[in-house]
């Protein structure tokens, strides 16, 4: 068992709260001594028991003191562990907080590219939820071994003092329980690890069953049926392995329980031969029966907790190896970032020799792409579905770190600059946009978090994206919520949600601006509006525009054309068309449609 995640997971609770690690000490350490006392009172007690019942002029006074004292200590016991449960619960709340933020950070921090990583998702659904018992949990489960190895000394000790052969017969009865729990649980940890892409499969076909953007297909194409079959295998393939393992570990749990069972009668006789040789008070012989039992659980409890503690380092290890996850093939280069990304473009982008494959494959997506863009100059990138305009796009916005070549800001190397002021930088809108379901005001300012009480810029920006007046038709404007997600909110239809998210690109007031299909979704007037207005919207801010249209091509004052992956030709609408190659195939092709 690698113990260096361990040492984290100690160091970890130790910074969130001292106190209760202080506290969580001194309380076991209490509660471990307290078996010794109790079997001591309780011995004391039913000795003093026994002389009333047999005395002439009992004395009641002693056997009161005692059953006080077995009061007490009962008391104490219960007074711990509700305080214990109570600094237990605040912790985890804690843990849960501090644990869940890391990861978050992690996810919402990590290249966009991670995200093209199948191993990268599973590692993530292996290790969601319940951060803080999770990581708490070992920790706990040392201090309460702790705890048991107190209580186990203390009655070996005391059935020591009877004889050495109760001692060892009780240490033995702990072996069984400690080979079922390390063995099972090792198998237990890798069987989930094994079964997390299924359980991902499982879960979304049951997330399309119940979704309700997915609810008009599922009905449209009569997919309930198949969905739940699929759902179905996938779900009792990984519960029959499961339940097979665990008819496995009762199988052999089964054996190791006549073991233990062996032990007990071996204890048993020991205590009876002690009977004839010895002259044990009926006190003597009530607790070393309850020493026997107890010092039992105790190594049981011990060999559990040890097993559990191997168990939970795997998942530990996995949690800290998901924070400091970095594959370094798909991350950016670990250069120092100190360059503020410049307000204003001075010499312009430059794209050198860049090359971008996705993890898990070899096949460029984009390849020895080569163009430069001025400073305010508007770029359409035009070519058909694969042909890599969306990568290189995500490129440039420093979203994916390219496989080789490099990416100029004014001659500095977009992996020199500040990601805080790159990202203030440039903004954009890409096809797959987010659809929240929150009001109207935090879907457009999230564009711009630091500004989000700028009224006028809110309404400027939803008037150039043609969605002013929706918005004003609704009762309480900018302040409705949108959606059924989280609430009664309003619907959008697709085209508006499109407005919404170009309404948010806009808000952002970064002087880079990209544009994936932003009208895709838009009715053919609204969208002619809108390309009416491309100049005044892009308006002192360098543009890059993506799109099938070739009519809105027509805006840019340059045109590169893509073609699996690669620039096939660069230049305006004009000069591409008398070349008579790509762009004047892909032109005429959707001209014949409007003649």
């Amino acid at each position: 068992m690698n113990i260096k995640y361990l040492k984290k997971s100690f160091q970890f609770v130790w910074n969130v709260s001292p106190l209760w690690f202080l506290a969580s000490i001194f309380i076991r350490v209490v509660t471990g001594l307290l078996p010794l006392a109790t079997l001591w009172v309780t011995k004391e007690l039913v000795n003093a028991v026994v002389l009333i019942i047999s005395a002439d002029d009992p004395n009641y006074q002693r056997a009161f003191l005692f059953l006080s004292l077995e009061l007490f200590l009962v008391g104490v016991s219960s007074t711990l562990k509700h305080i214990s449960d109570i600094f237990d619960e605040q912790i985890e709340v804690k843990l849960d907080y501090s644990v869940g933020r890391l990861v978050s950070e992690k996810a919402a921090s990590v290249p966009l590219s991670y995200y093209e990583i199948p191993e990268f998702y599973n590692h993530q659904e292996r290790i969601s939820g319940n951060y803080g018992s999770k990581l708490m949990s070992p920790v706990k489960n040392i201090l309460d071994l702790g705890q048991f190895s107190i209580s186990l000394i203390s009655y070996l000790s005391f059935l020591l003092s009877f004889h050495w052969g109760l001692m060892i017969l009780s240490a033995i009865s702990a072996v069984p329980i400690l080979v079922l729990q390390s063995r099972f649980g090792n198998e237990k940890f890798f069987l989930l690890k094994y079964q997390t892409q299924k359980a991902r499969e499982a879960n979304f076909f049951n997330f399309l069953l119940q979704n309700r953007q997915s609810a008009k297909e599922v009905r449209l194409f009569h997919l309930g049926p198949f969905l739940l079959e699929k759902w179905g295998e996938l779900f009792l393939s990984n519960s029959n392995e499961v339940l097979a393992l665990l008819k496995k570990e009762k199988k052999v749990q089964m054996v190791l329980d006549l073991f233990t069972a062996l032990l007990y009668s071996l204890s048993a006789a020991i205590v009876i031969w002690l009977l004839k040789k010895k002259n044990l008070g009926v006190g003597e012989f009530v607790s070393i029966g309850q020493a026997i039992k107890g010092a039992q659980a105790s190594l049981n409890m011990m060999a559990s907790y040890l097993a559990k503690i191997y168990e939970e380092n795997l998942y530990i290890e996995d949690l800290f190896e998901f924070l400091d996850f970095n594959d370094e093939k798909f991350a950016f280069e670990n250069n120092e970032r100190i360059h503020s990304f410049p307000e204003k473009l001075q010499k312009g982008i430059t794209i050198h020799n860049v090359s971008y494959h996705y993890p898990e494959s070899e096949k460029m997506v984009v390849n020895n792409i080569n163009f430069s863009i001025s400073p305010g100059e508007k770029i359409a990138i035009v070519g058909d579905n694969g042909s890599g305009k969306t990568t290189l796009v995500k490129c440039l916005l420093g979203l994916y770190p390219v496989s080789s070549g490099e990416i100029l800001v004014d001659g500095i190397n977009i992996n020199y600059f500040d990601p805080i002021t790159l990202k203030k930088s440039m903004t954009g809108i890409f096809q797959d946009f987010m659809q929240l379901p929150f009001s109207v005001k935090h879907n457009i300012t999230l564009g711009d978090v630091e500004n989000m009480e700028d009224t006028l810029l809110m309404r400027k920006v939803t008037k150039q994206s043609g969605l002013l007046d929706t918005i004003q038709q609704f009762p309480n404007q900018f302040d409705t919520r949108l959606g059924k997600l989280l609430g009664d909110g309003e619907d959008l239809s697709g085209g508006q949600w499109q407005k919404l998210a170009l309404s948010r690109a806009l808000f952002s007031k970064a002087n880079i601006i990209i544009l994936d299909e932003p009208t895709a979704s838009l009715d053919p007037l609204t969208e002619l509006k809108i390309f009416n207005q491309f100049k005044e919207i892009t308006q002192d801010k360098t543009a890059i525009y993506i799109s099938h249209r070739m009519a809105a091509a027509r805006l840019a004052d340059r045109i590169l054309v893509m073609k699996d992956g690669e620039l096939v030709e660069v230049g305006n609408h004009e000069e591409l068309l008398a070349r008579g190659k790509n762009y004047y195939e892909m032109f005429t092709s959707q001209a014949q449609w409007y003649a």
